[in-house]
């Protein structure tokens, strides 16, 4: 068994949790097939999830975690006040095993600890692994990341498994003004559609966003449950990868469901160019879930168009679900004069949606509920280092 960390934003751990628990039985064995293995004991510690299982399952994780930064491997967690104690057991571990060669980054964080100098901590780790691989020629690009905390004299060293950040699926190449991150997007719809909704009454839902840009939340609407495979992971270059892994068509084995969630998705936007890239990121999206399952696609319902969400001119049939991450500030339709406060009003005046939710910031609380609805939801996030509020309304 080994140890694991799966890093989050603050407050996103629970959901992070859940959503490991959905995936967890479409996980891999060393066969090929679906795994056995039982859902790990897990311990929610601000930021992240902990928790021990087999290495092959574990690194799995990267491959369908959306709402995580990273998954880690730990490596040691030990007490130490001097630096000569720390040398010793970094020397000591297996970087064998996972390394080609000594040429590595690190990411090195000290506090309320004696040894407390980072960069001399980064130095004593790159000289145990210069020692180490003294006869391996050092590659001329790093070939791993390195994390080393230490925190009240407890020292915790984990190797990273996933390389760039989650976020970066590998599809949504082109971006708008103030893109919201994948994360925080995949965040939202969970908490949107969160754990009594079932799949039936979600296949019966239209998901529109008034305020598209991009597309990323249609985008990860209809990703949501599926892998990413198309982007590389730091552990597809370990020596101690998975064979499996190495396989260009190790995804086809995965049996989970690739229909789109949703009845119909729809966007809005006053920008005929971010609709344009709305629809370049969509398309990529659907092509790689194509390309990574033995069955044959079932599209989604899928269009945007150059419409002001102030002026809705379409009706919908069956269930109407709105979210959006509207512009802050003087981006927000002048229209509104009672800001957030307004748009909320508008929104569900026009569209009568059956419920809404949308992202804004904190300093600017919403007061007053339109009439007909209750505020069933309201969730701090960090966008970008601005501190907003996820908010969903209810219809009553």
């Amino acid at each position: 068994m080994n140890a694991f960390f799966v890093s989050t934003a603050m407050g996103f751990e629970k959901t992070a949790l859940q959503e490991m628990k959905e995936i967890w039985p479409y996980l891999l064995g060393k066969d090929s097939q679906t795994h056995t293995l039982p859902f790990p004991e897990v311990v929610i510690v601000p930021g992240g999830l902990e928790f021990e299982t087999d290495i092959f399952a574990g690194l799995q994780l990267n491959f369908f975690l959306k709402t995580a930064h990273r998954v880690l491997l730990r490596m040691a967690n030990f007490k130490t006040r001097d630096l000569p104690k720390f040398y010793q057991k970094f020397k000591s571990l297996p970087w064998r095993d996972y390394l080609h060669h000594g040429n590595v980054e690190f990411e090195v964080a000290a506090q309320k600890s004696r040894v407390n100098n980072e960069k001399r901590l980064e130095d004593s780790a790159g000289s145990a692994l210069k020692e180490l691989f003294a006869s391996v020629p050092a590659g001329t690009e790093p070939c791993a990341t390195i994390y080393i905390r230490m925190e009240e004299d407890y020292c915790t060293i984990s190797l990273d498994s996933t390389g760039e950040h989650l976020h970066k699926r590998g599809w949504s190449t082109l971006k708008g003004e103030a893109p919201l991150r994948e994360t925080i997007a995949s965040f939202m719809l969970k908490e949107f559609i969160g754990e009594t909704t079932t799949p039936s009454e979600l296949a019966r839902v239209t998901l529109l966003d008034p305020m598209c840009g991009s597309g990323t939340l249609l985008s990860e609407a209809r990703t949501l449950w599926t892998g990413q495979f198309s982007r590389p992971f730091a552990f597809q270059k370990w020596k101690k990868t998975p064979k499996l892994f190495q396989s260009e068509s190790f995804s086809l084995n995965y049996r989970m469901p690739t229909t789109p969630l949703f009845g119909k998705l729809r966007g809005f936007d006053l920008n005929p160019e971010m609709l344009a890239v709305a629809r370049t990121n969509f398309a990529e999206a659907e092509s790689q879930i194509a390309k990574h399952t033995r069955e044959s696609l079932v599209k989604a319902d899928f269009a945007v168009k150059t419409q002001d969400a102030l002026k809705n001119t379409e009706a919908f049939s069956g269930p109407l679900w709105m979210i959006l991450n509207p512009p802050y500030g003087e981006r927000l339709p002048q229209a509104l004069t009672e800001g957030f406060k307004g748009l909320a009003k508008e929104l569900c005046s026009l569209y009568k949606p059956q419920q809404i939710g949308f992202l804004y910031p904190e300093r600017e609380p919403l007061s007053v509920i339109p009439a007909g609805y209750k505020k069933s939801k309201e969730i701090k996030i960090n966008n970008g280092g601005l501190r907003c509020l996820f908010t969903v309304l209810t219809s009553v």
